[in-house]
């Protein structure tokens, strides 16, 4: 698998996870978690996330990190 068909798995499973829960990207940023700006770019793909960040999330979103590596 390629890094790019990863980071792509990643951001549709951040995006299905934040959904799940109603949450808006201006509720994860009024949160404290990231910007909306920066979220918006991960999700879309445009950004890759980093491992630290990608924690916070999955801890945030209630999610096992393994979770956002599924297809």
């Amino acid at each position: 698998m390629t890094e790019k068909k990863i980071n792509q798995i990643i951001s549709h499973q951040l995006v299905k996870a934040r959904e799940e829960l109603g949450y808006t990207q201006i509720k994860v940023q009024n949160d404290k978690i990231i910007r909306q700006s920066t979220l918006s770019k991960i999700e879309n793909g445009v950004k890759n996330i980093s491992a630290a960040k990608l924690l916070v999330l999955a801890e945030y979103y209630k999610k096992p990190i393994e979770y956002f590596f599924k297809k």
